[in-house]
């Protein structure tokens, strides 16, 4: 399989995937949580993710940018490894765009709350396994 058409397989894969485990890197080893997926976007090698700035993985990132995020889709069988290289966005415009109501449930005051960030997640290596196929994609390589 070609990586175009891997990657183009992968993002629609993602797109169908709400929640993923994000792992970051603390003081003490790896720290995960769940994260919602923002399936409304296409996926071009960035995931974004919305986040309070005083948040420990916000904090994670600044000082250790090495960023995992894991999707599974137990209906479709399909996982997803993504190891990349997080950055902490403040941009209102970006937030706008990226923004969906169902945010609110955990940030209330909207997109223009000074509080909240973004977490932007390059791509660098994507692993998959299950119907999708098992296979890695180097990023650097598209």
């Amino acid at each position: 399989m070609n990586s175009s058409k891997a990657f183009k397989d992968i993002a629609e894969a993602m797109s169908k995937i709400d929640i993923c485990m994000m792992q970051t890197v603390g003081e003490h080893g790896l720290n995960s949580r769940p994260m919602s997926n923002n399936g409304t976007v296409e996926y071009d090698g960035d995931n974004w993710f919305f986040s309070r700035n005083d948040s420990t993985k916000n904090q994670e990132i600044s000082k250790d940018d090495r960023v995992n995020l894991l999707f599974s889709d137990k209906d479709t069988m399909n996982f997803i490894s993504v190891w990349g290289k997080g950055i902490i966005v403040d941009d209102i415009a970006m937030k706008r765009k990226l923004w969906q109501p169902d945010f609110a449930q955990w940030f209330d005051a909207g997109p223009e709350d000074p509080s909240v960030t973004l977490i932007k997640v390059t791509a660098e290596r994507i692993q998959t396994w299950g119907k999708i196929g098992e296979q890695t994609l180097d990023m650097s390589s598209l």
